[in-house]
């Protein structure tokens, strides 16, 4: 579910303030252009599945490191496989202001663009890098489902799992073949306290709960109930809401 141009502005407009501030104490000497990228032209050859353009706001500290994030996540092994699996192109990859500092990221137009929070709220500082990819990959499941319901977080897991499953540099990995490493996917954890004497807890119907198998029960509970995380994500999630 995407977020209107005008909507958009809003945020821009808080930008301006900050920049402002910035300005005054070390920075004057620059262009007010927040959403100027530092990266427009590059050599994208090769890379069917990518982000095809990385913004970032040059007149905050350290646009650079900003920058080096953004093309971190971008260049990211598991990102790359996601995005050659699923066949998803994002046209622009952008660092949000934190101005709304509820907002980590937003997808705007199923993958037109996509922004994120790189900041710390008082701007002395980056995010760390792990937390960033998780809300891309929030964002990036808005590619595909626009309301954060069920179909919407069972991909959503499925990409934090690929995210390491597919990279096969990453820690653990058993190497089959070409040099290509392989994660068995780890099976799906379940509360069993959703399971009480045979039946799903859950408002489902009795006869319903004969014909599938506690497992499968269970993990249809676990998959209705999110974690605080993904409570938190969702909260965070500009994307319709801006």
């Amino acid at each position: 579910m995407g977020s209107s141009q005008e909507e958009i502005q809003v945020v821009k407009k808080a930008d301006s303030k900050i920049i402002h501030q910035l300005s005054n104490k070390s920075r004057s000497k620059y262009a007010i252009n927040p959403y100027k990228d530092v990266n427009r032209v590059e050599d994208l050859s090769g890379h069917d599945y990518t982000f095809h353009r990385i913004e970032v706001i040059e007149n905050f500290p350290e646009p650079e490191k900003a920058r080096n994030i953004l093309e971190r996540l971008r260049d990211d092994k598991g990102i790359r496989a996601i995005m050659k699996k699923h066949k998803w192109n994002v046209g622009t990859l952008q660092e949000l202001s934190p101005s709304e500092r509820t907002i980590l990221g937003f997808n705007r137009n199923y993958g037109q663009l996509i922004s994120l929070r790189l900041r710390t709220n008082d701007m002395e500082g980056f995010r760390h890098y792990p937390e960033i990819r998780k809300v891309l990959l929030h964002e990036l499941t808005h590619n595909v489902w626009g309301e954060h319901d069920d179909n919407f977080h069972r991909l959503n897991r499925q990409l934090n799992k690929e995210v390491v499953n597919l990279d096969w540099t990453a820690s653990g990995g058993n190497k089959i073949s070409n040099g290509e490493f392989y994660n068995p996917p780890e099976e799906e954890k379940v509360d069993e306290k959703a399971w009480q004497g045979g039946s799903f807890i859950l408002g489902g119907s009795s006869d319903r709960s004969k014909t599938l198998s506690k497992r499968e029960l269970l993990a249809e509970a676990a998959l209705i109930r999110l974690t605080k995380e993904e409570e938190e994500l969702n909260e965070g999630c500009g994307s319709g809401k801006l």
